[in-house]
């Protein structure tokens, strides 16, 4: 699948960015100028999401499957890769199919594991599909009118906020979601899992940064982070959750470039 992309900067080591569930490369630009001032930055949409291809699956080979098809597309040889949540198990799938072609790798509140659907992760993004599926865009007269639906079903105003950056005019004045919801519903057990089957430790630099307020990456993952990833180190982004590169983008940033520059 080939997958749309923005880039940001010229020169320098090529860094490809992966956003999370419901996000898209745009949601990184504001990390991705001060990176370009040292790399050549790839803000890459996932299958499913921002303006990139529609399809029925969605699992981390196939998305690998996607990146990789970027590398030979973009003759990048070997590159440094920024994955937050859904895109940091992207990568590091990647990592652990493609060792070689992975220069460095940051991970942003994930950790190599299977989350349960039962666990409460899931459960928030149950009720995110089930309030993007309950407003139809289509009807709305407004983006504000679509606001205001969604903020009746879902509590977190910057949630909210996130969220709408999935709606698209089209050309005839009316909206609709730019996320394929069908696909990520069918397959969301398999976005949330998907790491039963890694086993065979990852030779690559990684750095895994984890939000203080989130419960994404637990003290009982950090043995398996370890054992996955044995050139790895954990950094805690203090006052932040799992969305911590947009609540502390400075130090999210000043982190990444330590760790990519050393």
């Amino acid at each position: 699948m080939e997958l749309f992309y923005r880039q940001s900067g010229e020169t320098g080591e090529p860094l490809i960015i992966l956003h999370g569930l419901y996000g898209s490369g745009d949601n990184w630009m504001s990390i991705a100028r001060p990176l370009s001032e040292n790399f050549r930055v790839y803000l890459v949409d996932q299958r499913n999401h921002g303006r990139s291809p529609h399809s029925e699956d969605m699992d981390y080979d196939l998305m690998a499957g996607d990146l990789l098809e970027f590398f030979n597309k973009h003759q990048i040889e070997k590159a440094n890769i920024i994955g937050h949540s859904m895109g940091g198990k992207t990568a590091m799938w990647f990592a652990s199919k493609h060792p070689m072609k992975v220069n460095k790798l940051v991970v942003a509140d994930i950790a190599p594991k299977s989350y349960e659907m039962t666990d409460s992760n899931a459960g928030v993004h149950k009720m995110i599909i089930s309030a993007l599926k309950t407003v139809t865009p289509e009807t709305a007269a407004s983006r504000k009118e679509i606001e205001s639906r969604l903020s009746d079903l879902l509590p977190n105003p910057q949630l909210v906020m996130f969220l709408l950056k999935n709606i698209e005019r089209k050309n005839d004045g009316s909206y609709r979601w730019r996320i394929n919801i069908k696909s990520i519903e069918k397959d969301l057990e398999k976005i949330m899992n998907g790491f039963s089957g890694l086993s065979t430790p990852v030779n690559v630099p990684a750095l895994f940064l984890k939000g203080e307020e989130s419960n994404y990456i637990k003290a009982k993952d950090l043995p398996r982070i370890k054992e996955l990833f044995p050139d790895s180190q954990v950094i805690t982004i203090p006052k932040a959750g799992h969305w911590l590169h947009a609540q502390q983008p400075e130090l999210f940033t000043a982190k990444v470039l330590e760790f990519l520059k050393s």
